[in-house]
């Protein structure tokens, strides 16, 4: 292959992997969601989270295995320590010093110890386990608040987007009705104040439509933000807002669905926690124990006035052990500790208490809210059939020259007034389902 070539293919690698990084992607609201669980760095840092409590129960779980070490030293003695020499040893009678000691040592040595029995070491262990299910307890709370914050940006575009739409039919209306008044106006039967108050409607709604235009790419950008997607990569939103309400509102036996405490994980942790806690007052318990543990040490001495001359004098050194340490008296620490780790239990089971009573409320709350919402939805609509028929009528009678065009602007705010009614009545429809199914805990 020719270099021209291979540039001509590399650049067209390159080309298409740019315009692959920069397609547009579509994301209905759950595939939004599992694509923020999947790159979330809250769902990394649960993940190093559990690989820390992993390797916390194997480094607890070495102490208690045997332990082995060596050593090596030398030492070399610039003056020779010496004893005093009583006469009597000494054979001339004068006395002095002598030493025991060559001026090179060089102390080789293997040392073992393993603990036998510690009570406080057993329940470590048994802590160290439960530690490792509290901390992925913990990560199971991650893709809920993941799931949460997706959601409500991903239904808050859809919100923005249908009342954009809606807003574009109604200035395909007034555009109609711009056109019969410029006809009528042309004839002579109405003033060009009439078609000028027409345009300004026009106007003003493009004006709010462009505003919501911006509007819906920010809020796409919160959304990204969320979903932790390049904020330079083009995104669309598949899940289309009166069938996810259609969903919502057809769902109505989530109204009077019971709560399960333990299908919440947060619950759970809390759970956790207390048990981790009442093992901490089992550890310090057993810390009155005695603790039991073996050794072993074997050596090699050498010494020698010089290590450069064959000569000089091995020294074996063995040993085996047992070790026995009786706690006494330990100015009231272990006491007090247990004090503290029972503090620390009965404020655990006060705050899964209080969660409990919080997440009944959240329930009945967002249960009540849900029927309020489909209430409003009825009234909204009623509304609104009433507002578009007194914007008919008034169109009718402006046409036939018996109605004046304020009576069609006021008809017109009407009808404009009633229709974000209605969009937002629905929307709440969808949120407070959505909280239903967080506070019920059906987002496993």
């Amino acid at each position: 292959m020719s270099k021209r070539n291979l540039k001509h293919l590399l650049l067209s690698c390159f080309v298409a992997i740019s315009f692959a990084a920069n397609a547009q992607q579509n994301f209905s609201v759950e595939e939004a969601v599992q694509y923020a669980i999947r790159n979330h760095s809250s769902t990394k840092k649960d993940v190093i989270k559990i690989a820390d409590a992993e390797a916390q129960m194997k480094a607890i779980k070495a102490t208690g295995l045997p332990q082995l070490n060596g050593s090596a030293e030398y030492q070399y003695f610039i003056e020779v320590p010496a004893m005093p020499l009583p006469k009597e040893f000494d054979p001339t009678g004068e006395g002095g010093t002598i030493a025991f000691q060559k001026r090179n040592n060089l102390n080789l040595g293997l040392n073992a110890s393993m603990l036998a029995f510690d009570g406080s070491y057993l329940v470590a262990l048994k802590a160290a386990k439960l530690y490792r299910e509290y901390v992925r307890s913990q990560t199971e709370i991650t893709p809920i608040t993941i799931r949460k914050n997706v959601t409500d940006s991903y239904y808050t575009v859809l919100i923005a987007e249908k009342n954009k739409a809606q807003l574009e039919k109604n200035i395909n209306i007034i555009q109609t009705l711009r056109k019969e008044v410029g006809e009528i106006y042309k004839a002579g039967l109405n003033e060009k104040l009439d078609v000028d108050r027409i345009d300004l409607s026009i106007s003003n709604l493009q004006s709010t439509i462009n505003v919501l235009s911006r509007n819906i790419e920010i809020l796409k950008n919160v959304l990204k933000f969320q979903m932790q997607l390049p904020m330079d990569q083009p995104i669309t939103l598949t899940d289309n807002f009166d069938v996810i309400y259609n969903e919502a509102q057809t769902e109505q036996s989530k109204s009077v669905e019971q709560l399960n405490i333990q299908n919440r994980p947060e619950y759970r942790s809390i759970g956790k926690g207390i048990e981790l806690a009442k093992l901490d007052i089992d550890r310090f318990k057993k810390g009155y124990l005695p603790s039991l543990s073996v050794f072993g040490s074997f050596g090699r001495g050498f010494q020698s006035d010089n290590i450069f001359k064959s000569g000089g004098l091995w020294i074996p050194t063995s040993l085996v052990g047992i070790k026995l340490a009786v706690p006494i008296y330990d100015g009231g620490a272990k006491k007090a500790n247990i004090q503290r780790a029972q503090i620390v239990v009965e404020t655990n089971v006060i705050d899964r208490n209080d969660f409990e009573r919080a997440t009944n409320l959240e329930v009945i709350n967002a249960q009540q809210s849900y029927l309020n919402a489909l209430e409003t939805v009825k009234d909204k609509q009623k509304s609104l059939d009433l507002a578009q028929e007194i914007f008919r009528v008034s169109q009718v009678k402006y046409k036939e020259g018996i109605g004046a065009s304020f009576e069609t602007q006021q008809a017109e705010a009407e009808l404009y007034s009633a229709q974000a009614g209605l969009i937002q009545a629905q929307s709440e429809v969808i949120t407070s389902k959505f909280a239903i199914e967080k506070a019920l805990g059906n987002f496993e």
